[in-house]
């Protein structure tokens, strides 16, 4: 590996520790590849601890059967496929820290699920992408209820 290649690496392995997103890759048996600094902080599960545990056993709450159903759909088709809030209101049971939405008990998440493909091409990983729209939910929330109240 050239000075440049650790170099790239370096920057790359800090951008995706600080993105404001949350960033899992799993393997085809559900065990933790890799847990961004994200998850680890609305998580409080350390990435090494989370290295090769199941996605299932660190989170029973989420519905196993559901989400193995989305990601074979996600291998076969070998495409990404997409979760809103509004299907599902989130995936990861994390806690609301945001004080202006702080009406709302829980992080409203939208999911991207990319198929991550070998040098062979055999998907062997996937990745969850978790985007926390909390703020645009519970505003969203909040002017259904306001329409409600209006044509009642």
């Amino acid at each position: 590996m050239s000075k440049s290649d650790i170099g790239d690496f370096h920057w790359m392995l800090t951008m995706f520790n600080n993105i404001d997103v949350g960033m899992v890759v799993i393997d085809n048996n559900y065990a933790i590849q890799s847990w961004n600094g994200f998850m680890v902080h609305h998580s409080n599960i350390d990435a090494a601890d989370a290295k090769d545990k199941s996605l299932f056993d660190l989170f029973p709450s989420i519905d196993q059967k559901w989400l193995v159903r989305k990601i074979d759909t996600v291998k076969t088709i070998e495409n990404q496929a997409f979760i809103t809030w509004e299907q599902k209101p989130f995936l990861f049971p994390f806690e609301n820290y945001r004080p202006i939405t702080s009406t709302v008990e829980f992080m409203y998440q939208n999911i991207t699920i990319i198929p991550l493909p070998s040098l062979t091409g055999k998907i062997d990983k996937i990745s969850l992408i978790i985007y926390d729209v909390t703020d645009a939910a519970a505003n969203r929330i909040e002017l259904q209820k306001l329409r409600a109240q209006l044509t009642s």
